[in-house]
């Protein structure tokens, strides 16, 4: 791949990450979105490092563990879904994070 195909593509991976409604779309779809653009950004920077004569799989090996960050960016967001989509299930309403007199005080 030639450094000028590089470019278009870094290019490319900016314009299909922003071509979404990022505000308008789900916890789920942002996250494969993010996960999808780190994963495809390290492709291209390896490319770019194998032309410029680096080694480029140290960046391909760390393409994965970046992927996995974004797992760890949305972790709260999914741990308060996973609490709140209980459905009828009082005790976890009770004990979960969206009880506003135990966040915030209160008589209980």
């Amino acid at each position: 791949m030639s450094i000028p195909r590089i470019r278009v593509d870094l290019h490319g991976h900016v314009d299909a990450l922003f071509s979404a409604d990022l505000l308008r779309s789900s916890d789920a779809e942002n996250q494969a979105a993010l996960r999808s653009f780190l994963s495809s950004t390290y492709s291209s920077l390896a490319s770019l490092a194998w032309n410029l004569g680096a080694d480029g799989d140290v960046l391909q090996r760390e393409a994965v563990p970046a992927t996995e960050l974004i797992d760890d960016v949305f972790f709260e967001r999914n741990r308060e879904r996973e609490i709140s989509d209980n459905g009828g299930d009082q005790r976890m309403r009770l004990l979960g994070t969206h009880n506003h007199r135990q966040q915030f005080g209160g008589p209980l």
